[in-house]
């Protein structure tokens, strides 16, 4: 067995467990994030020695720095943070911001399908207003996409 496979387990455990109690009691438990942060450090020093520790400990602060970053901190908790340190120690420096970036993009593209979906935010924008959007910019009446224009006080 090597290093990828103590990770890839480390994860996959972790991950689950981790978004089932945020869900359900909007806290992520210290014994799993710090449980993970250790495992991950030693299975570095296991599997990579001093080198692997080097790396587990500096992913373990690029993660949270790269999730406070991206989330301008609105919106999360010390267990948000605390689980980001230990998927850092798991992954490393540049696989853990990459993995933040990659779940920042896939997370938005969520958004979006949920937005569209019948019966969401857009989805009774977007069909409507298609003609106008396409027209050019020029001043096409279509139905149930009509902007009011209001006098605005001089």
């Amino acid at each position: 067995m090597n290093l990828e496979f103590w990770i890839a387990s480390l994860i996959v455990v972790a991950m689950p467990v981790a978004m089932f109690t945020d869900l359900s009691t909007r806290r992520i438990p210290n014994l799993l994030t710090f449980s993970l942060l250790i495992a991950a450090v030693a299975a570095r020093i296991l599997f990579q020695g001093w080198p692997g520790l080097a790396l587990g400990l500096t992913g373990a602060v690029f993660a949270p720095i790269s999730l406070l970053l991206l989330h301008g901190g609105r919106g999360l908790g010390m267990g948000d943070l605390k689980l980001a340190a230990g998927v850092g120690a798991a992954f490393g420096p540049i696989t853990a911001v990459a993995s933040r970036l990659a779940t920042a993009l896939i997370g938005g593209a969520l958004a979006l399908f949920l937005m569209l979906r019948p019966g969401g935010l857009l989805a009774d924008l977007i069909p409507a207003c298609l003609p106008r959007l396409v027209s050019s910019g020029k001043n096409v009446p279509v139905e149930g996409c009509e902007t009011t224009q209001t006098d605005a006080p001089m």
